[in-house]
């Protein structure tokens, strides 16, 4: 009696780098379909980090540095004697224009690499608690991919700064796609930070990994929701408890 084999399931062709960057915007089906298949990184990774980090390096490059120190100074959610804003003007003033461009670069994109970590770190542990397939590398490539619509708001950023030639801008002006700039607006101070942090492609990139996660270990829709949002909402319960009370 002979054995019988099953055929392992057939890959298909590579859909390629620029194809599977379009399909993450026009039809993600087809590009996790793809990245469960190929779990690239290196593309949407430099793709991400070298637009963001050039958007920041030409805003630190010509914005009004007396300016932005007095908007940064206006702008702080902290109450301040007039003692204290004069020893924190004459801090900020203390370093060059340099050190704040360093700070603004190196910042924004270090930042990314943070948060894509944590996002893949826990997702990995939540499919390793599941007994999913699916591994850090897998979502890694995943969380990378479904972060590209925030190149829109790189391109924000680069149409607001060509807005302004004198180099006055806010950097909570900087981003056009924030809930903030969108019109959402509150008195609340600890709200209105939130509205400034959170911006449409934010909210995107989580709802694309939610579908990645339902397509890509066939869970339910509620699943999906659970797991994916569960850090956020405890997140914004920790912030809300503090802010609000």
């Amino acid at each position: 009696m002979t054995d019988i084999k099953f055929p392992l399931p057939l890959k298909t062709e590579p859909a390629g780098l620029i194809n599977t960057a379009i399909n993450i915007f026009t039809a993600p089906a087809e590009a996790f379909t793809e990245l469960d298949q190929r779990p690239i990184k290196l593309f949407p990774l430099t793709l991400i980090m070298i637009s963001t980090i050039a958007a920041m390096f030409w805003y630190f490059n010509i914005v009004d540095f007396d300016w932005f120190i007095d908007d940064a100074i206006s702008g702080s959610a902290i109450e301040l004697t007039n003692e204290q804003l004069e020893t924190t003007r004459e801090t900020m003033q203390s370093m060059s224009q340099t050190t704040f461009k360093m700070f603004g670069v190196l910042g924004s994109g270090f930042g990314l690499l943070v948060l894509w970590v944590l996002q893949a770190g826990y997702l990995s542990m939540a499919s390793a608690l599941n007994g999913d397939r699916y591994k850090f590398t897998n979502w890694f490539s995943l969380v990378l991919w479904t972060s590209l619509p925030s190149l829109l708001s790189v391109i924000g950023i680069v149409v607001t700064i060509l807005l302004s030639p004198n180099g006055q801008i806010s950097p909570y002006d900087l981003d056009p796609l924030t809930l903030a700039n969108l019109g959402m607006q509150s008195s609340n101070g600890a709200v209105q930070t939130l509205m400034v942090s959170l911006n449409l492609t934010m909210i995107w990139s989580v709802a694309l990994i939610v579908m990645a996660y339902k397509q890509c270990l066939e869970s339910s829709l509620v699943k999906a929701l659970a797991i994916v949002l569960a850090p956020y909402l405890i997140i914004l319960g920790v912030w809300a408890y503090f802010a609000l009370t």
